[in-house]
């Protein structure tokens, strides 16, 4: 009798496609897909079906899967899967921005490319000019200083009382720091009905005073006020760096960026989640009667 040996690549995929009744311990992957008709290969040969896919395996080991389809970025992953293990993967693939490759990790790990500079425009689009910002402090004389996306230093623009200029195309942060009290920031855009914004702020004093020590921390909300008529609704726009899933209240309303949702009046816990990347923030916001709450994030 004479024997024969099958070329390498041959191999492989009859191992990927053994049959789908088979009842033995062999390792499974368990692989859903967005979109479903996105084309699915493992070590390189393409994986027959739509999503999700059951992918049987001979042997435990380490695999490589490729997700592509057309107007999509494509994605490409590592998997180790041990003897007789049952696993579930979910892929999502975001609109073509260039090809995403991805390094031979030493474990299960999506890698991606450095992080994306700044963007030149805003993330989400409104028109162009400035609109006017009053800002007041308990007690006054405060130094006020203002910093934009993307630059890592604060500019002083003057001390309380003051009114001031900001553009209305972006999220400007303001911080309000006076020696001995609490360094107070607040993340101000400009309001959709045009009109100024007010800052009002009472200071508190520090524990055993000193000079407040500018640098980034958390931005101190101001309690929201009560609101009386339950049926009013606003408006929220989200955009993150990079994209992100949005979930209001626990329920997803989509992929980045999302523009001017309607929501209802009140308190809203939104969370932007990239599972891929590993990325995850959550806010809380209150939206008043027809006011337009922008989120605009970057998730380094």
């Amino acid at each position: 009798m004479q024997w024969f040996s099958l070329p390498a690549g041959v191999a492989a995929l009859l191992l990927l496609v053994g049959s789908a009744g088979c009842t033995s311990s062999e390792p499974t992957l368990q692989l859903t897909t967005s979109p479903a008709d996105a084309t699915v290969a493992v070590d390189g040969f393409a994986h027959p079906g739509g999503s999700p896919h059951t992918i049987e395996f001979k042997s435990a080991g380490r695999y490589k899967l490729t997700v592509s389809a057309t107007g999509y970025q494509t994605v490409e992953m590592f998997v180790s899967i041990g003897p007789g293990e049952r696993r579930t993967q979910t892929i999502e693939l975001v609109s073509d921005r260039g090809g995403l490759q991805i390094a031979d990790p030493p474990d299960d790990v999506i890698h991606t490319p450095p992080p994306l500079p700044p963007p030149d425009n805003p993330p989400i689009e409104v028109a162009s000019g400035t609109f006017t910002v009053n800002v007041t402090s308990t007690p006054s004389g405060a130094m006020v200083t203002v910093r934009e996306p993307g630059h890592p230093e604060s500019v002083p623009v003057g001390t309380t009382p003051l009114t001031t200029q900001m553009p209305n195309n972006r999220a400007t942060e303001v911080s309000i720091l006076l020696a001995g009290y609490r360094e107070h920031k607040r993340l101000v855009v400009a309001p959709a009905n045009g009109g100024p914004v007010n800052l009002d702020v009472a200071l508190s004093k520090k524990a055993g005073g000193g000079n407040p020590i500018p640098g980034p921390g958390p931005l101190i909300q101001d309690p929201p006020p009560p609101i009386v008529d339950t049926g009013a609704h606003g408006y929220l726009s989200v955009n993150t760096n990079p994209w992100t899933v949005v979930h209001v209240d626990g329920k997803s309303v989509g992929n980045t960026p999302v523009v001017r949702l309607r929501v209802k009046a009140g308190r809203h816990t939104v969370l932007m989640e990239n599972r891929d990347l590993g990325k995850r923030r959550k806010k809380t916001i209150n939206v008043r009667r027809d006011e337009h709450v922008r989120i605009v994030e970057r998730l380094d």
